[in-house]
């Protein structure tokens, strides 16, 4: 075990190989995607079933955690799930700023509404359409904050750049093929640049939060 920079506390994280296995689920919405993309497979059932899958490996890994690093593991969930969410709006926010500042021409949003019809179809109000993709979006963003506070001991601002640097190599080998993308040098400018702030604030949270988590602890045992 190693101490957390910081704090006294100690980290009782599993071992590297069993948090890889425990970030299946956290990626099941983003794999789905892929899955859609690249073979076809419907975009609901793809998650469905990768989430059963990636549930079932959960479930067999934490009945074999010791109840102290089972609980490290959901505090760490939560500590993920805030972080996540905060630098997913600090994405959006940070897009739609680039945006408006560079009169680009590039919709930051229009791919709400494509997510939105992969799950309820077209035959629907548009505004509902949105908020399905928004939903959508949110909960992928959320969700891989928390396989990142699983994968990393030690969060902190340049590891979760560099895990936003990771999410947009992977957005920028599929998204244009697959949406057809016309003004593909704003595209990549804008993802990028959101995909780094995104990573920055999820690890600035993520790591006070850790550090906040330890020092609280501390104080409950002494």
């Amino acid at each position: 075990m190693e101490p957390e920079h910081g704090s006294t506390r100690t980290i009782d994280l599993p071992r590297l190989r069993l948090r890889v296995l425990l970030i299946g689920l956290p990626f099941a919405g983003g794999a789905g995607l892929v899955l859609h993309i690249l073979a076809g497979a419907s975009l609901a059932l793809g998650i469905a079933g990768l989430a059963v899958v990636a549930a079932a490996v959960w479930i067999v890994v934490a009945v074999h955690l010791r109840p102290e690093m089972r609980r490290t593991v959901y505090r760490r969930l939560r500590v993920g799930a805030v972080a996540g969410l905060m630098g997913t709006v600090a994405y959006d926010f940070a897009r739609y700023g680039l945006v408006s500042v560079f009169s680009m021409s590039f919709q930051p949003f229009h791919v709400f509404s494509v997510f939105g019809e992969l799950f309820v179809g077209p035959n629907h109000a548009a505004a509902v359409v949105f908020a399905v993709g928004l939903v959508y979006h949110l909960s992928n963003g959320t969700l891989f904050g928390i396989a990142y506070t699983l994968v990393f001991r030690r969060p902190a601002w340049w590891t979760g750049v560099l895990w936003g640097i990771g999410l947009e190599l992977c957005m920028a080998m599929l998204y244009p093929s697959w949406l057809r993308i016309q003004m593909l040098g704003e595209f990549l400018e804008v993802s990028a640049f959101g995909h780094v702030v995104y990573g920055g604030v999820l690890g600035l949270v993520a790591r006070a939060l850790v550090v906040r988590g330890g020092s609280v602890e501390m104080a409950r045992e002494g």
